[in-house]
């Protein structure tokens, strides 16, 4: 219970640093990540990344598949009239858990009431190719906002990544299609995580990928 509680108090914030050049975003990613140092009274500076890398881990590495492997996504919007509901799935292109050991842990320190550390992963090979081919002009790139419920811990974050980036996907193609489609299909990249922060008891994730049309299915009749 004690670990629950001090879960559902950590705080994160996460973004890719802002002074990387094209070059360096395809060869590394850098994610920044805080906490506060009341979620960790046991905490001391001896080996600080041991202790809030316990719960920082799965945040970390469910970002870096986003960033690295991507998601496909199936998504059917809403219509009232022909009462369909609303439905949005985000599964992962690849599975993550060959590459977790090349994530680093670098540049613990301390300021004020929080813990700062910065992640650290290197592309291999293949997901260089992987992030050139979603950046090429063809694959737009969208921007969106979701919210998760804090008590739900991790299960509440994922839930805000996956209400971003269906923000973001109904946001694109509002703009580029006149009439509602049934299902879009798809893939998406993440290029940068721009903000996860709390806000009314959420989790609010800001979330910029690239995305990949697979299929837009139409009604067949209106």
């Amino acid at each position: 219970m004690e670990k629950r509680i001090k879960t559902l108090i950590l705080l994160f914030l996460i973004s890719l640093a802002p002074a990387f050049s094209e070059n360096d975003s395809i060869e590394k990613i850098r994610l920044y990540i805080w906490a506060l140092q009341d979620a960790y009274p046991e905490f001391t500076e001896t080996k600080p990344h041991e202790i809030a890398r316990k719960d920082l881990t799965q945040l970390s590495e469910y970002l870096l598949e986003g960033m690295t492997y991507g998601f496909d996504f199936d998504y059917t919007p809403s219509d009232k009239l022909r009462k369909v509901e609303e439905y949005f799935e985000l599964v992962p292109c690849n599975d993550f858990s060959k590459d977790k050991k090349n994530i680093e842990w670098d540049k613990t320190y301390f300021r004020e009431d929080k813990i700062f550390l910065w992640v650290n992963f290197n592309r291999t090979e293949q997901m260089k190719r992987y992030y050139k081919q979603f950046s090429s002009i063809k694959n737009p790139h969208a921007v969106g906002r979701g919210k998760g419920k804090l008590n739900k811990g991790f299960a509440g974050l994922q839930e805000a990544v996956q209400n971003a980036a269906k923000d973001g996907i109904r946001e694109y193609y509002r703009k580029i299609i006149k009439n509602k489609p049934k299902q879009i299909t798809g893939k998406l990249l993440i290029r940068s995580v721009r903000a996860i922060y709390i806000e009314a008891g959420s989790y609010v994730v800001q979330l910029d990928f690239f995305l990949e049309t697979s299929k837009i299915k139409e009604y067949s009749q209106f």
